[in-house]
């Protein structure tokens, strides 16, 4: 099954899409469906929580029950993802972020975010080819 790292947006955006019909909930169903394996870091757990405001129990509680792969940092992550941050110039959290796709080997980074385009450690994607990808 394709994997695909997810960003800490794409998750804000699920969580917070209305529209039921909408593409970021079209993602969630094909990563419950397990048309394609969702994989982000605890580091987005962290930044959600501060995303969400008072709001993020029942958020939290929804992404925690969700067949999302919530990968832990450990010695590795935390290495590699220093050395990304020392020699990219990533932020400490995008930088641990990347650092978990790529000790994954996850291929693609769905994300928004700039500073992922020119990082050749994963292949950004937007989330047109996520969903592509699922079918």
């Amino acid at each position: 099954m394709k994997q695909i790292l997810l960003d800490t947006m794409i998750i804000y955006d699920i969580l917070t899409e209305e529209n039921k019909t909408g593409p970021y909930h079209e993602l969630a169903q094909a990563i419950d469906d397990e048309k394609i394996t969702g994989v982000i870091s605890v580091v987005t757990l962290t930044e959600i929580i501060n995303f969400l405001g008072d709001v993020y129990k029942e958020k939290i509680n929804g992404l925690l029950s969700s067949k999302l792969e919530i990968i832990d940092i450990d010695r590795m992550i935390a290495i590699r993802g220093g050395e990304f941050r020392k020699n990219t110039g990533l932020s400490t959290g995008d930088a641990l972020i990347a650092a978990t796709g790529v000790l994954e080997n996850v291929k693609h980074i769905l994300t928004d975010d700039t500073h992922f385009d020119d990082f050749g450690f994963l292949k950004k994607i937007n989330l047109k080819t996520a969903l592509k990808m699922a079918r």
